[in-house]
This record gives structure tokens, C-alpha cells and sequence, in this order.
């Protein structure tokens, strides 16, 4: 990656990718009065539990095993959160829907710990980007040699991915279907090339896709989505 940071730099200052965007619609909400929050697969650092903690009481919840010690972060299964009804008044979730069996479950019990009027916020891979279809197409132990070379961290989880949430369509139908969601917003996020960082060539193919497709604001073929949904109060 260091040899394509000069690109990044250069062609992605001042653009809000990926989490940046995540964490400005998680500070909207919390300008509405929000006090309690669940980061939803908070990982093995639970890195945003920690930073939002400072700001508002927040649990993490994840499948990993080895979580910090210092933290209010629990194993759990988002298909089975051990909260109460109405819990929070915030949710949100990075780079998890995409490994998602059964999303519609999860977002059940997301309904479920959320206040009446509560905010979920989602962060997921667009499963159009190509990134994700490559992923798609690929076997889970090519796409964990593959994420390993280029990153050389272990911060990075290469766990199965299914794709079964990420589009917009998925969460239009599920607001349609069953009445308890309504969506504020469905964004596209940018990110820079990083799976073609590996070549200074491709990566600057990868940022000419990436600025043609948002200049046409094509949201569904984004890298991500950043999707706001809210409770409806009854």
C-alpha cells in the first residue's frame, strides 16, 4: 500500500470514504439526543466502541472471541442479541451485512433492542462494486491469501462473505414488505482502489472508475452503501 500513497493523497483528500462517512451519520444522530448505542460487529479491536464511547454509552457486540477487557463489548450472534426491548437508541455496523446468512433476522432483532424512532446505521461493501463480485466469485481461502498479501494485517477479517444485504433494493423491500423501518437515506461512499494497490497501473484505472461512477452518481455501483434507516414508533 505505501506505494501508492502518493494517489491516495493526492486524488482522495477531503473525500469522506468509507468509515469517515459512517461516523459523520453516526454524529447526526447523536446531535438528535441519542444516549444509548450498539456497535454491531464491533470486531476484534471494537476500535469505533472505543472512540464513541467517549461520547455516548456504547456496547459492542461481535462473534470474535479475545475482545478487549476494558471495553463494554460482549460475544454475541446479531440474530440473537442477549439486550432487552428497546435497549438503544442507536445502531451501527460496519462491514458486517455482507457476511450475513439471514440479514432479515438480524435487522428483526435490530427492531427488536431499538427504540421506538431509534436510528440504525449501516456501513456495507455494494455487492455491485467489483471488488465484491471478484469476492463472490472467489473461494473464501483465495480471498484470505489474497486480503493477508496485500495488507499483511491481521485487522483485517476474511470471514465467508454471502452478499445477501447490499444493495439498495434489499433494504427498499424490506421497508415495503414489513412497515417497521423507514429509510432516511441510501447513499453511495467512495473508497480508493485499495484490493489493486498491488499496481500503481490498476490503481489509477481503479480511481478513474471510481471518479466516473460518482460523478455519475451511480450509487449502485458504489463501492458501499452507507444506509440510515429509523424505527417506525409502532
Amino acid at each position: 500500500m505505501a506505494h501508492v500513497v502518493d494517489l491516495i493523497q493526492r486524488f482522495y483528500s477531503g473525500v469522506p470514504i468509507g468509515q469517515l462517512s459512517l461516523e459523520a451519520a453516526i454524529h447526526e444522530a447523536l446531535a438528535e439526543g441519542r444516549t444509548t448505542a450498539l456497535d454491531a460487529g464491533c470486531g476484534v479491536d471494537a476500535r469505533l466502541t472505543r472512540k464513541l464511547g467517549t461520547e455516548i454509552r456504547t456496547v459492542g457486540v461481535d462473534l470474535c472471541r479475545g475482545l478487549p477487557k476494558d471495553l463494554h463489548v460482549i460475544t454475541g450472534d446479531l440474530s440473537r442479541l442477549p439486550f432487552r426491548d428497546g435497549a438503544f437508541s442507536l445502531i451501527f455496523s460496519r462491514s458486517v451485512f455482507e457476511h450475513l446468512t439471514e440479514p432479515r433476522r438480524v435487522l428483526e432483532e435490530f427492531h427488536r433492542v431499538l427504540q421506538p424512532n431509534g436510528v440504525c446505521i449501516i456501513l456495507t461493501p455494494n455487492r455491485f462494486d467489483y471488488s465484491s463480485v471478484a469476492a463472490a466469485l472467489t473461494p473464501s481461502w483465495f480471498h484470505e491469501w489474497f486480503v493477508k498479501r496485500l495488507y499483511s494485517s491481521a485487522s483485517y477479517d476474511t470471514f465467508p462473505t454471502v452478499y445477501r444485504a447490499n444493495t439498495p433494493g434489499f433494504f427498499r423491500t424490506i421497508t415495503k414488505t414489513t412497515k417497521r423501518w423507514r429509510i432516511r437515506r441510501i447513499t453511495g461512499v467512495r473508497h480508493y482502489p485499495a484490493n489493486l494497490a498491488f499496481s500503481r497501473l490498476l490503481f489509477r484505472i481503479g480511481i478513474l472508475y471510481d471518479w466516473l461512477i460518482a460523478r455519475a452518481g451511480l450509487t449502485a455501483l458504489q463501492p458501499s452503501l452507507l444506509v440510515v434507516l429509523e424505527r417506525a414508533a409502532n
